[in-house]
């Protein structure tokens, strides 16, 4: 019976350990919306500093936006930014953060989509890499771009795709600072 007792004692221990263990792992996370990610992106870009919220001559890219939401909750969004942490506020410019950057290129890289024609050219498109482990988290990234993109797997970092990608290839590889280790080629797949 003793050793019952010792056991859910551990159980009830580890059990406590996890709690603590996952509330610190979502400490730093914190949820995106799509009108953040939005601003984020527009300050990313170089579109959004403080005073262009009160000027008639915005930029176009931003006029949009704009005309969806009212000045208050534009401000409550750039409050939210801030407070997480991802924007600087300061004088006339609203500039990232590191966070902020990080931020940017996740968003940067989520929109990249790759044009699908409604007819094959019968030529495989195929993507390989050799990425060191010193950039072990582009790597990563880069895996997960591939497999959102639809890209199959051939081998662990040999990937084919039916149509033309090479610049949303090249794009993602630039921003993951991982071009010298991406390769892309074609393949034409003969017919009998």
């Amino acid at each position: 019976m003793v050793k019952q007792v010792k056991i859910k004692t551990r159980k009830a221990e580890v059990g406590k350990i996890k709690k603590v263990y996952n509330r610190k792992k979502r400490k730093n996370f914190f949820k995106i919306g799509e009108n953040e990610k939005q601003i984020i992106a527009m300050v990313g870009l170089g579109l959004l500093v403080i005073g262009s919220l009160a000027l008639p001559n915005l930029p176009i890219a931003f006029k949009p936006f704009l005309e969806e939401h009212e000045e208050s909750e534009i401000q409550k969004i750039l409050k939210r930014l801030f407070e997480k942490k991802v924007i600087n506020l300061g004088g006339e410019e609203i500039t990232l953060t590191s966070k902020g950057k990080k931020l940017f290129q996740v968003i940067h890289l989520e929109g990249i989509k790759i044009r699908k024609p409604k007819h094959w050219d019968r030529v495989w498109k195929l993507v390989a890499y050799d990425i060191p482990d010193k950039k072990k988290k582009a790597r990563e990234w880069f895996r997960q771009q591939l497999e959102r993109l639809d890209f199959e797997m051939i081998q662990e970092s040999l990937w084919v795709f039916p149509y033309e990608c090479q610049e949303e290839i090249a794009v993602i590889a630039k921003d993951l600072e991982i071009a010298d280790h991406v390769i892309y080629r074609y393949h034409i797949l003969k017919t009998h």
